[in-house]
């Protein structure tokens, strides 16, 4: 089985079981190369896209030079670009090839491509999809555009490695974490015993947080727990040897470089160790907002300039290994005792005796710049993945807005035929709508195709696949942060921005202006 052969096993089962024993027999039989690259492409870990969507679509644009709605009319009713062009140029009579290793083949006919000059490019794609069946160009496509999903995630991929090889899945999971090195002794090197410098250098899987629920709130028993708040940063692991180090985030990217200031501010800990805690922006005096920390991200250099400008810092709230000791299966009261005596900034903890004091510490998250509160179990031990019992969030309610639809795109995928992605405005001071967020959920399948059929039927204008409507709609939106921004007319953006409700009981001069964001921003409400 080649990997052509293992994706039509994965997409045509509705079954767990039976994805997870399909990826365990092609780990076991397939070209060990072909193994390789394929968890590498399942796992997320392809280090780029080689062949860009917008290269794709310029192909797509060669093709279709007279009749370029045409294109534009299939892609917007098939929602994937990959999946569109494999349809279009794929040959319709060519049988998929499933047993012979293809990958290594793939990838170096992308880079190839990638190589040559856009006119040329278009040319040379169109005569390859047109060998390959539709499932092979929709893969090779998709392999080399990225967002590559196949409907398996991370951990089951995992699961399959270890039961595949016969190890844990732990060890497995500590061993993908970091780079990942696509080769012919991949399998060979997960299945070498564990070295304590390894041990003392790798990242772990995280402890993840389940949202809490009404019943989970009125059954908690809060002597039983501890209290946090939930900070807005990034989560990530700090892990200091006595050779290295290193910050890891939660989506097992080495974000070291990015952030030279906290690695300075790591240089007098205690080694070997290993901190699980959250990136954020500014100083622990001054804590800045989300925004301010995404413009350190995914830089190739961070100056100095930016360094004063936009500073961050650790902040820690667990120990998952101290002196060569792994603490993860302490309870998390033993954990947190011996991190109270690392000089570190850590995040305050409350043991609480009463819910009010864990409902006060919640309704005070904002004040501080902190999303709510994390409620952790004081005997949890540190596992992987989201684990019932041991960690819950409770978010504050979202800060919300009545903004007035102007623009509707159609969605991708199962949305396809639906114009779901929406942009909504809200009023200036010179009674001119301005756009203030971008919204993709929120509404039920039922809602969707009413406002579909509306849109249809009140577009004013075209841009391509955008439609302006009428200004008549309005929508209550709930989002997490508010913040300034010189990139947007409104000159505000607002973090995960969704949909509440159709309000369908008020006008569009009921919908609010700026000045309501301005007062959230002012109020210390917002950060």
């Amino acid at each position: 089985m080649n990997f052509v052969g293992l994706f039509q096993a994965l997409d045509t089962s509705q079954s767990t079981n039976a994805k997870r024993d399909a990826l365990m027999d092609f780990i076991r039989h397939a070209d060990v190369l072909e193994s390789a690259i394929a968890v590498e492409a399942l796992t997320g870990r392809l280090e780029k896209k080689r062949l860009k969507p917008s290269l794709l679509k310029y192909t797509a644009n060669q093709a279709f030079v007279e009749t370029p709605w045409l294109f534009d009319e299939c892609y917007a009713t098939v929602g994937d670009l990959s999946e569109t062009l494999a349809i279009l140029f794929a040959n319709p009579q060519a049988k998929p090839q499933t047993n012979d290793p293809i990958l290594k083949q793939w990838v170096d006919r992308q880079t190839m491509l990638a190589g040559l000059k856009p006119e040329v490019l278009a040319d040379a794609l169109l005569a390859q999809l047109q060998e390959f069946s539709k499932d092979e160009a929709f893969l090779f496509l998709k392999l080399s555009s990225g967002g590559f999903r196949v409907g398996v995630s991370k951990g089951l991929v995992h699961e399959a490695i270890a039961r595949a090889i016969d190890m844990d899945r732990a060890v497995i999971e500590e061993r993908l974490m970091g780079p990942f090195v696509a080769d012919r002794d991949w399998l060979q090197r997960l299945q070498e015993p564990v070295t304590q410098n390894e041990m003392d250098a790798r990242p772990l899987p995280f402890l993840l947080a389940n949202p809490i629920t009404d019943e989970e709130i009125t059954a908690l028993k809060p002597q039983d727990t501890l209290i946090e708040y939930k900070w807005d940063g990034i989560r990530a692991q700090l892990i200091k040897t006595d050779q290295t180090i290193r910050l890891w985030s939660r989506g097992d990217q080495d974000i070291t470089e990015q952030f030279p200031d906290i690695v300075d501010s790591a240089v007098t800990l205690p080694s070997p160790i290993i901190l699980d805690g959250e990136i954020l922006a500014g100083t622990p005096g001054q804590l800045q907002s989300f925004n301010q920390l995404q413009t350190r991200l995914n830089r190739k250099r961070i100056t100095q300039t930016l360094l004063k400008t936009h500073p961050a810092f650790f902040k820690a709230y667990d120990l998952l290994r101290f002196q060569g000791a792994d603490m993860r299966d302490q309870p998390l009261v033993a954990r947190q005792a011996v991190l109270k005596t690392i000089a570190i900034q850590q995040s305050p903890v409350l043991a609480p005796e009463r819910a009010e004091e864990i409902a006060a510490m919640r309704e005070a998250a904002r004040d501080i710049g902190a999303e709510g509160v994390m409620i952790k179990d004081r005997q949890s031990t540190y596992g992987s993945g989201r684990k019932a019992g041991y960690w819950w969030k409770w978010k504050l309610d979202p800060m919300t807005a009545d903004c007035v639809l102007i623009y509707a795109q159609a969605g991708h995928g199962r949305r396809a035929n639906l114009h779901s992605d929406y942009t909504l405005a809200c009023w200036n001071d010179q009674d001119e709508l301005v756009p203030v967020a971008k919204a993709y959920s929120g509404l039920t399948d039922v809602e969707l195709k009413a406002m579909d059929q509306w849109i249809r039927k009140h577009t004013l204008q075209k841009f391509g696949p955008v439609r302006q409507v009428e200004p008549l709609q309005v929508f209550e939106i709930g989002f997490e942060g508010i913040a300034t921004s010189t990139r947007h007319k409104s000159g505000i953006a607002l973090r995960f921005p969704r949909i509440l409700r159709w309000r369908q009981d008020v006008g569009p001069k009921d919908a609010d202006g700026l000045t309501h964001f301005h007062a959230l921003m002012t109020s210390n409400h917002a950060l």
